[in-house]
């Protein structure tokens, strides 16, 4: 009997010792999933964190470059107004004012971060701009950037162009007399312009034995010189540099033409300028040349009669025409085949530019 009892105590005992430790057990493994699920929610939490941040920190970038490329023009930046500010970046003392520097920049909202964006300088180096923009959301961040302001001198070539066919026969920049002999002068369209002239007084005018053709006379056409109504876009200067002798013929004080004038040049497919300028004198023309494309005569010439030369496209003189005789021969262009367009010194422009660029080592998150 005392055997049996002893039994049973044991087996009681082993089983409390097995439910002793099943329960140790239990709680370690409860104790581990507890502190495992508690560091997934923290890495969790972590991950979000730094996601927000991620966030944050880009809006904000965004709201620097937008910030950045309204500042490019030109427009914008001479536009802005300062007022005194101390609040600002390390090193500013000035705030662009609200009125100067538009709510479309100054306050952005990017992937649902609104950021505030401000704009300081220091008043003692004005060229240099330092762009602040505070995102805040899920998370909160500050990006700035300081940006130097130059200037740069830009020069522009634009290809420039004279149409012969647009230009009258003649044109004066002054009167008309003299005209002896049977000189004749051909509009490019029937019944269209013969002469162009500055004068509005028709009686400076004295065709005389100028056979017009059914041509008609422009008066009061243009003010000025000549030289300017023909050439808008192209100084003496620029005409004298790109004389090649071969499309452009330039004579003035300082180089004579030959006098007489005997050469025959231009085509109707190729035409030419020739240019007596002042200084240059005016030679007589032999009776024998023909000329395609325009002839100039600068305002100290003392003409010629001209003899029977012949000029298909233009003659311009920046100066009243007093003798005119024998039969020369003045016809438009359009009589003759060839566009009649000749490539003139291109128009060169000067403008300044801004210029605009990130200080080095000047971006900051904080």
């Amino acid at each position: 009997m005392r055997n049996v009892i002893m039994i049973a105590t044991s087996r009681r005992q082993q089983g409390m010792a097995t439910l002793t430790m099943s329960l140790v057990v239990l709680f370690l493994a409860s104790l581990m999933v507890f502190y495992t699920s508690s560091g997934m929610l923290f890495e969790i939490k972590t991950g979000n964190n730094q996601l927000y941040q991620s966030k944050a920190m880009e809006a904000a970038r965004g709201s620097v470059e937008h910030s950045m490329a309204w500042l490019v023009n030109s427009s914008n930046t001479s536009s802005l107004a300062w007022t005194a500010d101390a609040t600002g970046p390390a090193g500013t003392n000035q705030k662009a004012t609200a009125a100067s520097f538009p709510s479309s920049v100054s306050s952005q909202t990017i992937g649902g971060y609104t950021v505030a964006v401000s704009l300081w300088r220091n008043s003692a180096t004005p060229t240099i701009l330092e762009v602040s923009a505070a995102a805040s959301g899920d998370a909160n961040a500050t990006i700035r950037q300081r940006i130097r302001l130059g200037t740069t001198t830009v020069t522009t070539t634009t290809p420039n162009t004279l149409n012969i066919a647009s230009i009258a026969p003649i044109v004066i920049n002054g009167g008309l007399s003299g005209v002896t002999g049977t000189p004749d002068v051909y509009p490019s369209t029937t019944g269209g312009v013969a002469i162009v002239t500055s004068s509005s007084n028709t009686a400076d005018i004295n065709i005389g034995h100028l056979d017009l053709n059914g041509g008609t006379i422009s008066y009061g056409a243009f003010t000025g010189d000549a030289w300017s109504f023909i050439f808008p876009n192209t100084t003496k200067a620029e005409m004298k540099a790109a004389a090649d002798f071969e499309k452009i013929y330039y004579y003035d004080a300082a180089l004579q033409p030959p006098n007489p004038w005997h050469d025959s040049i231009g085509t109707a497919s190729d035409p030419v300028i020739l240019i007596f300028d002042v200084g240059a004198g005016c030679p007589k023309v032999n009776g024998s040349v023909t000329i395609y494309g325009l002839v100039y005569y600068g305002n100290s010439c003392a003409d010629n009669g001209w003899g029977g030369a012949t000029i298909y496209g233009s003659m311009v003189a920046d100066m009243s025409i007093t003798k005119l005789n024998a039969n020369a021969e003045f016809s438009g262009w359009s009589v003759n085949s060839g566009s009649g367009v000749i490539t003139l010194p291109p128009t060169t422009t000067t403008s300044t530019a801004q210029t605009f660029a990130k200080l080095t080592a000047s971006w900051r998150d904080f």
